[in-house]
């Protein structure tokens, strides 16, 4: 049977049903409207959430419906992904019936599409928790056809999306090995996109990319955050052996989100009070060389080449373009400068024994906090910022604030490098991990502990 022309009835509508308009979707203005007017359903949400938390989320007027269903909101950005991919496939099946080929794999898809459960796809896209509250959550998607056996979610937090999911990354899942071929566009939607630059740690700035006080030398980085795809229709391969992680990321401190952070004194070194702070997190490639891009369907790949296939398989045109992978995340910071510390990397290796130190203090796995180095209050002075790995805050560094707290920090920071381990410089035993590798040539304990001797 020849395939449906290409502006029928979308394959998924029942007889007699209205044909569905994946070009005209107003879902989410229906859901924003219904909750403008209905005070009950305000009423309960009143009722339902603590009265001092009310302004903070809206809930005093109509704010609260902005942030849940609004434009910028991550239910309106599901709902243009989705119609995005329904109208993609749309396009490709059009193309395949003018070239007269067979459209079955095309039509198994938009059924897929149109006929996922709508909690599993609200839960998938992380507007609805699933097994916690999932921020800042992209997908690698797979586009699965009904009845594939090797579906399967391959969701991740941006921050270490943007690793896993560079060009010649891998990932096992399901017993296939999976890689990204592209970072996902939405039609009439942009990736937000930034220059920045830095000598060190210290210094970094970042700019708007139209901002023309940009030095020419300024690197860009692009956040993903549509997630990433496969190549369509392609099958995974099964692993010959373990996956290897290519890249790693780096944080950068861009600062405060309010200024003026008030500050207390703990032995001699300066604690700020936990704020809400603004941290980069980049992927750079090899050497901070980046990847190229395709800002037309964007294929990403480690290397230019004079031709590309976009992932949807078709010969692709557009330019590309080198970028970083990057991602902002805000969350509570706790910013410490010790007065002897001017030297960034002397700074990373307290940083490291600080961040240890405080893990093992409130009795948390260390992936939950991070750390990094940013420029002390005075010319030339380094700080150290500690924050929680989690978008939001998880009110984990917040009790470093307690002097108690702080000092038992400082005494798990000191014993972490004085010597245990026997190494000369660092390793694994003391300061040394996966997520701090473009760090390793330059730690080392003994600077750490001529630190951390007085102050314990």
């Amino acid at each position: 049977a020849a395939p449906p022309p290409p502006s029928g009835r979308p394959t998924h509508t029942k007889p007699g049903s209205p044909e569905d308009d994946w070009s005209n979707v107003h879902a989410v203005a229906e859901l924003s409207s219904f909750a403008a007017s209905n005070g009950a359903l305000r009423d309960s949400l009143r009722q339902i959430v603590p009265d001092r938390v009310h302004e903070a989320i809206g809930l005093d007027g109509d704010a609260w419906i902005d942030e849940v269903m609004g434009p910028n909101s991550r239910l309106a950005s599901a709902e243009d992904e989705v119609c995005a991919d329904y109208r993609n496939m749309m396009l490709y099946r059009a193309e395949l019936f003018k070239q007269n080929k067979g459209t079955n794999r095309v039509e198994a898809r938009l059924r897929t599409i149109a006929r996922e459960p709508t909690l599993n796809f609200l839960s998938r896209k992380a507007v609805i928790p699933k097994y916690g509250f999932p921020v800042d959550v992209v997908e690698l998607d797979t586009r699965p056809t009904d009845g594939s056996p090797t579906g399967v979610l391959l969701q991740r937090d941006l921050s270490q999306a943007i690793a896993e999911y560079a060009p010649g990354g891998k990932v096992v899942a399901n017993k296939l090995e999976w890689e990204s071929c592209g970072i996902k566009k939405v039609p009439a939607k942009e990736w937000p996109v930034r220059k920045y630059r830095y000598d060190d740690a210290r210094s970094f700035r970042q700019w708007d990319e139209g901002d023309s006080s940009a030095p020419q030398d300024a690197l860009v980085y692009l956040s993903p955050i549509f997630g990433f795809v496969t190549p369509l229709f392609t099958k995974p391969k099964e692993p010959r052996r373990r996956s290897q992680r290519l890249y790693t990321t780096r944080p950068f401190f861009r600062g405060f989100e309010q200024p003026d952070p008030e500050t207390q004194d703990f032995r001699g070194v300066s604690v700020t009070r936990a704020l809400p702070g603004t941290l980069i997190i980049l992927c750079e490639g090899r050497n901070r060389k980046g990847f190229f891009i395709c800002q037309s369907c964007g294929t990403h790949m480690t290397q230019p080449k004079a031709a590309h296939k976009s992932p949807s398989n078709t010969s692709c045109s557009g330019s590309l373009r080198r970028f970083s992978l990057g991602h902002e995340l805000i969350t509570d910071v706790v910013r410490l400068q010790f007065p002897s510390l001017t030297d960034e990397w002397d700074t990373y290796s307290v940083a490291y024994a600080v961040l240890l130190g405080a893990a093992e203090t409130l009795d948390v796995p260390d992936t939950d906090l991070n750390v990094t180095v940013a420029g002390g209050s005075d010319p030339g002075s380094s700080a150290i910022v500690l924050y929680d790995n989690v978008p939001g805050g998880a009110g984990l560094v917040a009790q470093l604030e307690q002097e108690r707290v702080f000092e038992e920090m400082l005494g798990h920071a000191h014993k972490r490098v004085r010597g245990a381990c026997r190494c000369d410089t660092s390793c694994y035993g003391c300061l040394r991990s996966y997520r701090n590798q473009f760090a390793h040539p330059h730690l080392d304990r003994r600077r750490a502990l001529k630190v951390l001797y007085t102050r314990v």
